[in-house]
């Protein structure tokens, strides 16, 4: 199992790289220089591609080395995968060790017997590669390619630092990468090159990435749940990084998401950890970046639309959507900055290394919440996150809709809770559940969009003052949408209070 992070570089940074004292002074053998070509191959329906793993024949001079690499998990840019590396006579792939390798990693497909392969495309590069040694034995590659990605008459370059961790704790890298950031204007590349290589090639398209099941070992501690938890938040903020530079709404919204199911994470276990000051305030400031995105996207694409809007008001309908389009565009671009810049990176090497190396066990707090079964703790964590939600509904006015707002937000925790821990939960009656908090946070989510549009509206009317008629009527429906909304959502809450089941 390989475990590295790789930092995207650009031009200037190549040139730099290997100037800095951290890499140079720690180094241990001098920077070995080769230039390789690397094919990449794959059947006509692209099987590898589909089961997550890639296979790469690298040709150096007279030697050829197949490579199987696939599966394995990602946090914060460390990629931690299955690796198969062997000798081979030629640049083809030897089939006869492929098919051993995959009967080890794939036996359902090695089943279905081996298919035709061919190279789908190939990376150029020129690597300098050299070891460094840091206290306590650890032991670390660092690999710098330069060079590009090609299939057919098309190209992509590829400028990354790669480091690997030979000797020691996966952790250490991150503290690593933080002082590489600190010198160079680097950011994390969540995406291998097979990955980049396979878009290029046309064979997928990036799309937005939804939230996948935590896996979770039955006998796990908590300490250990937090971690798989907090790293499945982060893959999924990390996968959608390209849709978002791309401009690619829903991956905006997956973003977001991903950002707050880290948030809920870390509000579910508050008493038992003690996040960094600076890390805290920085993913709140994510969050109001995203945030105001988002609104305006479900503001043009939902609430707009479905407005009953005479015919009078169209024409000046094409001038609020043009309004509200350049509004969208300015925060997606604000987004695109947030995600771009030197402290959207700090930020994700501080939690990774926060994490990776379990932070909280140096907060100073009591270890033992975390160090009990998840299957003990999880039910306490779930309950309390359902008493949260009894106890807003019975305390505050549910006729306001900013009270049921608050009311919202804590049955949100409490969805994301339960689904953190499907894998210790109990089937049906946590399937039960869950359609009853859906159903609840459906009809909340109706009184907040209404809200939310009437703030946009409001903002609207310095854009297109000649259209305050046109604005006036559309807070008016928002107003009478929300106001047929609120029975729906008491009743909804209700029912959740009724539901005395438990974890």
């Amino acid at each position: 199992m390989e475990a590295e992070i790789k930092l995207a570089l650009d031009a200037a940074g190549v040139a730099q790289v290997r100037k800095l004292p951290v890499l140079r002074e720690h180094a241990v053998s001098e920077p070995r220089e080769q230039e390789h070509v690397d094919r990449y191959y794959d059947s006509s329906g692209f099987d590898l591609l589909r089961h997550g793993f890639a296979l790469r024949v690298r040709s150096a001079g007279s030697r050829h080395v197949q490579t199987l690499k696939g599966g394995g998990s990602a946090l914060a840019g460390l990629h931690q995968r299955t690796e198969l590396e062997s000798e081979i006579d030629t640049e083809a792939p030897d089939l006869d060790l492929f098919a051993r390798q995959l009967r080890d990693v794939l036996p359902h497909l090695a089943k279905e017997g081996l298919p035709a392969l061919a190279p789908v495309f190939v990376n150029r590069s020129k690597r300098s590669s050299w070891m460094i040694a840091l206290p306590d034995g650890v032991q670390i590659e660092c690999a710098l390619d330069v060079g590009e990605l090609q299939h057919g008459e098309r190209s992509v370059p590829v400028r990354e630092l790669e480091l690997e961790i030979k000797q020691g704790p996966p952790a250490v890298l991150y503290g690593l990468a933080q002082q590489v950031h600190a010198a160079l204007p680097v950011h994390l590349e969540h995406v291998s090159k097979a990955e980049r290589g396979y878009v290029l090639a046309g064979a997928v398209k990036p799309k937005a990435v939804k939230a996948t099941p935590v896996a979770l070992r039955r006998k796990a501690s908590m300490g250990e749940a937090l971690g798989a938890i907090l790293a499945n938040c982060l893959e999924q903020m990390g996968a959608n990084e390209r849709g978002v530079i791309a401009g690619d709404v829903e991956s905006l919204h997956q973003m977001r998401v991903g950002l707050r199911r880290l948030r809920a994470a870390l509000a579910m276990v508050r008493d038992m950890i003690q996040l960094p000051e600076a890390v805290g305030a920085d993913i709140e400031w994510l969050a109001g970046e995203l945030g105001d995105a988002r609104n305006w996207d479900v503001f043009i694409e939902s609430v707009l639309p479905a407005l009953p809007l005479p015919e009078a008001h169209r024409p000046g309908m094409e001038r609020v959507l043009v309004a509200s389009r350049e509004e969208a565009e300015r925060h997606r671009n604000k987004v695109k900055a947030a995600v771009g810049s030197a402290r959207y990176t700090a930020l994700l090497l501080a939690l990774g290394a926060w994490i990776a190396g379990e932070g909280w066990k140096q907060a100073g707090l009591p270890s033992e919440p975390l160090a009990q079964a998840v299957r003990k703790a999880a039910p306490q964590l779930v309950q309390h996150a359902a008493a949260r939600v009894r106890k807003r509904a019975r305390a505050y006015d549910l006729h306001r809709p900013e009270c049921l707002h608050k009311v919202r937000i804590a049955a949100k925790k409490e969805r994301y809770a339960r689904e953190f821990f499907d894998a210790v939960g109990h089937g049906k009656r946590a399937a039960r559940r869950h359609d009853l908090l859906a159903g609840m946070q459906d009809e909340l989510g109706t009184i907040n969009d209404s809200a939310v549009a009437r703030e946009l509206v409001a903002q609207l009317r310095d854009r297109v003052p000649q259209e305050v008629a046109l604005l006036g009527f559309i807070e008016g429906v928002l107003a009478e949408r929300e106001a047929d909304a609120l029975p729906r959502a008491r009743r909804h809450v209700k029912a959740r209070l009724r539901d005395k089941a438990r974890f």
